[in-house]
């Protein structure tokens, strides 16, 4: 008969003792350790101000607001037409490292890509390298955008620090394409943009985009470096462009499994509670 390890026996090495401790966990228990040991910022639209950190949790905010949705009892963010960037310090918030670095950022997005945005490259996410005011789109740079009418296609894009021009090859390769979306107002979707060895000096770096726990693409093996200087760094969604709602965003550094983010997706609790912990700075 199997039995959970006994406190009363006491292992040689720490690892047998993780081995059986994740042994008697369910599937369901072994993601939730997963999720929770590899996160380090949450904002879930109680406020725009990050709920916990392992990092500064304040926001910059410029022209967004926060709205309470219909039958929920936390809220989103809404960002208006003409609205900027809600931004956060990623230092410590963002698994940067000038060393190999692997991560993942999730969030919901709720538009009609046809109907609601005018821009022609409405960005929701971009971190990327920053000179002085100003973002390069081209230049070290990690971005979810919508394309040019009529396609308004999701893009998940990862350009490396810059020595030439993008051209349509460079595209191809570091451009993962979605379309067409059939995506309608009042709609909520779950997007997740993951990554693995960035700044590994080897042509081994990888990147996947899901939507609603699907995997829509992948791109590398590659070489990726990106050099950023992380004592001014920001994440930034709504880089430019976008008009919807925005809601549970949350990092990680870890290249997440595809049944980790179907978890995230429809956790069987609080995004908040499950991945609240001593070492992650809680906010509210």
């Amino acid at each position: 008969m199997a039995r959970c390890f006994s406190p009363h026996v006491k292992p040689i090495w720490g690892l047998l003792l993780l081995s059986t401790v994740f042994a008697c966990a369910s599937p369901e228990q072994v993601i939730e350790e997963s999720l929770k040991a590899s996160a380090t910022f949450f904002a879930n639209g109680e406020g725009v101000d990050a709920a916990l950190a392992a990092g500064p949790s304040d926001a910059v905010i410029d022209g967004v607001k926060s709205s309470l949705t219909d039958g929920k009892i936390d809220g989103y963010i809404y960002f208006e037409k003409g609205a900027g960037a809600l931004t956060y310090r990623a230092k410590e918030n963002f698994p940067y490292s000038n060393q190999a670095f692997a991560g993942a950022v999730s969030f919901f997005l709720s538009v009609d890509p046809t109907q609601d945005l005018e821009a022609d490259w409405p960005e929701p996410f971009h971190i990327g390298k920053k000179e002085d005011n100003s973002f390069p789109w081209d230049d070290a740079v990690m971005f979810v955008d919508f394309s040019k009418a009529p396609e308004r296609a999701l893009r998940f894009g990862c350009y490396p620090n810059k020595t030439q021009d993008v051209s349509d090859q460079m595209v191809s390769e570091r451009v993962i394409s979605v379309s067409p979306l059939n995506w309608r107002a009042n709609e909520w979707h779950h997007i997740v943009i993951t990554w693995s060895n960035f700044n590994s000096g080897q042509a081994n770096a990888e990147w996947a985009l899901y939507i609603d726990g699907v995997e829509k693409g992948r791109k590398g093996p590659i070489h990726q470096e990106v050099t950023w200087n992380m004592a001014d760094q920001v994440m930034r969604f709504n880089h430019t462009g976008y008009v919807g709602k925005l809601d549970e965003i949350a990092i990680f550094n870890k290249m997440l499994t595809a049944d980790e983010v179907k978890y995230l997706g429809n956790p069987k609790q609080s995004i908040k509670k499950l991945l609240r912990r001593d070492d992650l700075i809680i906010k509210r």
